[in-house]
């Protein structure tokens, strides 16, 4: 084998014990890769738009995390005006099992900022949510992860208010 490969498979292999192991180690940080719909019901100018972020949380106990969340999206108004959809909200979330087998049910509740930019008219404003989901361990580092939420944008000028988003990704212990 030549040089490249193995250092390939040299950092495939130092990945795997380190990332993925199976050690019982607790790891408080957390990292999360999420994609979804924001599903805008009572919008007359949004539709739907897929946002896709990150957050990084941090586990208090096994029961109590937090976390603050990141998410982008692009899609146009109802005067087909191209824009993006940012939100940047913080996270509480509480596990409803105290000890998790495979999966790991939780209710969250939130808020943060939200912005319709660069559309015929940008709006931006505070936006709170909640929600419930649950975690799939794969190992003690990596799991799935799937949840919806209700998020609310009374304090934004938008011509609605009650609005809905489906959420699915990974997480990675850390």
């Amino acid at each position: 084998m030549n040089c490249f490969l193995k250092s390939i498979l040299f950092c495939f292999v130092l990945i795997n014990t380190t990332v993925f192991s199976q050690s019982e180690v607790e790891r408080p940080y957390y990292f999360d890769l999420v994609n979804g719909p924001y599903l805008f019901i009572d919008h007359i100018p949004y539709d739907a738009v897929m946002m896709t972020g990150a957050r990084l949380g941090y586990e208090f106990t096994p029961r109590f995390n937090a976390n603050i969340e990141y998410v982008v999206g692009q899609q146009q108004d109802d005067q087909n005006t191209l824009g993006m959809t940012h939100n940047v909200n913080a996270q509480f979330n509480y596990y409803l099992k105290a000890e998790p087998k495979r999966f790991s049910p939780y209710v969250f509740a939130g808020g943060g900022f939200m912005e319709f930019k660069s559309f015929s008219t940008d709006v931006y404003g505070i936006q709170y949510n909640v929600g419930a989901g649950t975690t799939l361990r794969f190992t003690n580092n990596l799991y799935g992860l799937i949840e919806s939420r209700y998020f609310n944008l009374g304090l934004m000028d938008l011509g609605g208010q009650n609005e809905l988003a489906v959420f699915w990704g990974i997480r990675i212990k850390f």
